[in-house]
Formats: C-alpha cells, sequence, structure tokens
C-alpha cells in the first residue's frame, strides 16, 4: 500500500488520488498510518454486503469477494 503524509494532500493532491485509484492509500501523520483513501468502488466491493461497514466478520462468514480483495492485499509486497 503507498503511503503519504497528511501535508501531500495539499501539496499534491493529484498524485495522491491517481494512486487510489490503483489500490487503497494510507495517510500518514507523524510517519504512521492514520486513515486510507480508496476509491468509492474499492468502498462498495468492501461494504456491499455488510449493513455497517464497521462491523466484523467471523472468517468463515467473510463472503468470497471480500475474501479475494483481502489475501490480493496481503499478498502485496510490503513497502514502507
Amino acid at each position: 500500500m503507498q503511503e503519504f503524509p497528511a501535508a501531500s494532500m495539499t501539496r499534491d493532491p493529484v498524485a495522491i488520488k491517481e494512486a487510489a485509484r490503483k489500490g487503497p492509500v494510507a495517510i500518514t501523520e507523524h510517519k504512521r498510518p492514520r486513515f486510507v483513501l480508496m476509491s468509492y468502488a474499492d468502498y462498495l466491493a468492501l461494504t456491499a454486503k455488510t449493513t455497517d461497514p464497521r462491523r466484523s466478520l467471523k472468517t468463515n462468514a467473510i463472503p468470497d469477494d471480500l475474501k479475494a480483495l483481502a489475501l490480493e492485499a496481503l499478498n502485496q509486497p510490503y513497502e514502507p
């Protein structure tokens, strides 16, 4: 997941939006991830099967499409 400092939101918002089109982006404050920016399509995919987007699911209850998104994210190389 790409990371951008919060100050970049005012300095270079286009770069952040372009990165978010490709996948979720972490917005950092004091070098720590604080927020995530993602495309609306990714957000809908994450929340489509739940009534509350903050609801947690047991691993055997996670819909297949969300499992695929999670596994894809977990298989991405870590880039600090």
